[in-house]
């Protein structure tokens, strides 16, 4: 399952790696750092991975080390999506663990409900194709959420290891681009406040030890190099972060409300047909609260000099990639029990609703996979593979 993910994935982003910007400009700030030591922006790890593996005798090019970690990093988002649908529905995993991959394949593949020819902006895209970073972020975000789900719902001890791996989790994911620790820092602390509020089981101190302190040291120190004007590391790359509501999505497309609720109609529709169980599952409620942050970021927030670029806009796409995951656990869940009359219609009509999203997943991967290393013209909407 994990091993096809990546067949299937990396394929794709090995023709990227060949016509893409986005990702040849990525392969040359990796060479910058192999020859430099200093790294071109404070989210680097796809650059490091890169150039220790391009430094190792089994990596002729940087083309082959590149396209190395990403295939790497969606083998890992198979095995992190199983995991989390394994985890998340608990006595009934056993029964169809053929199901559990049928559904990692799915959840994995679903795309906003669309007919485009390709990568359109305006939509949010819980599979963008176009960067190497966001590829690189979402196993370790998807790992984040889950050990932020799982310490926010219980107050037993753990042990030290525990959390110093989902410190390792926070750090190598925001490292990787900060766009999900952004949205998961505040969420988390709204969740957190709530449940001390009411008294509900917390592990305070696993959080703030493998969240809250290694997510705040990695962003102040992020900010500070790229944000604040301050030259902490030469040759950085530096802009500054403003409060524009609309400005970059109004740049680039328009039909935006039809564009975000095609985007969003399976956790939207799961929420409205489920709303009384939704709002008291504490997977939920922070899975909507980080899509809710990533809303926020993804229309509201643009940088001051390099505004086009959208840097903000992959924080709605991680997050509803997240909220997506969680959705398919909570509504699986549901098909467990008394599947008759109004139960089984809303659980039919849900389905539904995924199947169309995972229908059109399938339909954009099989478009760039037949239109292997063609450029995407964003304005055109449309391959060019001259």
């Amino acid at each position: 399952m994990s091993t096809a993910i990546a067949a299937i994935y990396g394929r794709i982003a090995w023709g990227m790696f060949e016509r893409f910007d986005d990702f040849t400009d990525h392969l040359l700030w990796a060479q910058q750092l192999y020859e430099t030591g200093l790294p071109a922006m404070p989210h680097f790890l796809f650059h490091g991975l890169t150039a220790l593996l391009y430094a190792s005798p089994w990596f002729r090019s940087l083309l082959t080390a590149g396209a190395s970690v990403i295939i790497g990093a969606y083998f890992m988002l198979g095995v992190a999506t199983y995991a989390f649908l394994w985890n998340g529905l608990g006595q009934y995993r056993h029964s169809a663990p053929w199901l559990l991959g049928l559904m990692t394949i799915a959840t994995i593949v679903a795309q906003p409900i669309t007919l485009e020819p390709a990568y359109a902006l305006g939509y949010l895209w819980s599979e963008p194709y176009h960067s190497a970073t966001y590829s690189l972020l979402k196993p370790f975000a998807l790992a984040g959420f889950a050990f932020t789900t799982w310490f926010i719902s219980r107050h037993q001890r753990v042990r030290a290891d525990v959390v110093a791996l989902f410190a390792v989790v926070i750090v190598l994911g925001a490292l990787s681009k900060p766009n999900f620790i952004i949205c998961l820092l505040p969420a988390a602390a709204a969740v957190s406040a709530f449940r001390l509020w009411r008294g509900l089981p917390l592990n305070a101190g696993a959080l703030v030890a493998g969240l809250f302190i290694p997510a705040i040291l990695v962003l102040g120190w992020q900010f500070l190099v790229t944000f604040s004007g301050v030259d902490v590391v030469a040759g950085m790359y530096r802009d500054s972060v403003t409060w524009s509501p609309m400005k970059f999505m109004d740049y680039w497309a328009t039909g935006l409300s039809t564009k975000f609720a095609a985007s969003a109609m399976f956790p939207i529709a799961v929420a409205a047909f489920y709303w009384p169980h939704v709002r008291r599952d504490t997977m939920m409620q922070l899975a909507w609260l980080c899509f809710a942050f990533g809303v926020l970021f993804t229309y509201g927030v643009v940088q001051e000099v390099d505004w086009t670029s959208g840097d903000f806009v992959w924080s709605g796409y991680i997050s509803l990639f997240i909220l997506l995951v969680a959705t398919t656990v909570f509504w699986l869940r549901q098909l467990t029990t008394g599947l008759r009359g109004w139960v089984l219609a809303r659980a039919l009509i849900c389905g539904a609703v995924f199947v169309l999203h995972v229908a059109s997943g399938a339909r954009l991967a099989w478009l760039y996979l037949t239109h292997f290393a063609c450029r995407v013209d964003l304005r055109l909407v449309q391959f060019v593979c001259d």
